[in-house]
């Protein structure tokens, strides 16, 4: 079983190598650019990155790096949010089924695709220019087990049938200037992903740090799920982790990473991620105000929420 996977798994990483390996020729520049919707999407390459940006039509900026990988280490995950959106294999070390909304450029998908041979792994996403994009200069091939749907995310989910559960959410959602769907952090979103959960299933959501509504979005996860942690990545992103699992302890959270790391071979540091998790009061005394915050609901969206400076 393990010299199938191992043979697999070399079969895979080379198959991705011959993919990739026109990028090498390329000058350092734009390599691909296509009108979508209220952006452009842009891939450039900066040396053996390879960059996936969302251009704002109107000024022609964004401030919001959707995907990056370094064509010499097509599995190492170079973003440490992405690095610590793979916590979910703590709870869920063997998934048979994996949800995510978001797709960009698929790094996460495929890194999992390669290391987790027998999961299904389904994605959502709203732009098709994007997954263009990603498997014509990210690698990614589209098979019987990585799937991606051009729907709202949400929609997805409701649209499964009641007895399809995931053992890992993610949710990574997010457009050019950092805006983050509302119907995608209400109270009533994490409870159909807890529905659609199996019985120790864990959900991770990428969160902006210096998102107006930061506190909210989290009092609004921790209204759902009996567990949550927050792996913090300097002042920009934080990733939340919810559970209905038993709970674990921060040394448990930290040897189960290790023993992923050892037995996985990730060229990221998994260990160094866990080790950055809060929970219990080292969670509340990190997030100012969150006693204070209110959770958000579908019907009732706060004030300044879509006219904050996200927008």
């Amino acid at each position: 079983m393990i010299d199938d996977r191992q043979n697999w798994q070399r079969m895979n990483l080379a198959a991705l190598q011959q993919r990739l390996a026109w990028l090498q020729q390329q000058p350092d520049k734009v390599i691909f650019c296509k009108d979508s919707g209220v952006h452009y999407v842009a891939v450039t390459k900066d040396r053996s990155h390879i960059k996936l940006s969302l251009v704002e039509k109107v000024n022609l900026h964004t401030d919001l790096l959707q995907s990056v990988f370094d064509f010499n280490n097509p599995l190492h995950l170079v973003s440490e949010y992405t690095q610590a959106m793979m916590l979910g294999l703590v709870w869920q070390n063997q998934p048979q089924r994996i949800y995510i909304a978001g797709f960009g450029g698929g790094r996460i998908p495929l890194v999992l695709h390669h290391y987790l041979p027998e999961t299904v792994i389904e994605c959502a996403d709203v732009d098709p220019i994007a997954i263009q994009a990603a498997t014509q200069c990210f690698g990614v091939q589209l098979d019987d087990r990585l799937s991606v749907t051009i729907q709202d995310g949400r929609e997805y989910l409701e649209q499964q049938k009641p007895d399809i559960q995931y053992e890992i959410i993610m949710t990574d959602v997010f457009f050019g200037n950092g805006y983050f769907p509302h119907r995608l952090a209400t109270k009533e979103f994490y409870q159909l992903c807890e529905k659609r959960l199996s019985r120790e299933g864990v959900v991770l959501v990428n969160l902006l740090q210096r998102d107006e509504f930061y506190a909210e979005k989290i009092k609004t996860f921790q209204s759902v799920f009996s567990q949550v942690c927050v792996c913090p990545w300097k002042d920009i992103n934080s990733v939340l982790i919810g559970t209905k699992s038993a709970l674990l302890e921060k040394d448990e959270i930290v040897a189960r990473a290790k023993y992923l790391q050892d037995g996985y071979q990730f060229s990221f540091p998994l260990t160094d991620r866990s080790q950055e998790v809060k929970l219990g009061t080292e969670l509340a005394e990190a997030i100012p105000n969150l006693d204070r915050s209110q959770i958000l609901h579908d019907d009732a969206p706060p004030v300044g929420y879509f006219d904050s400076w996200l927008l």
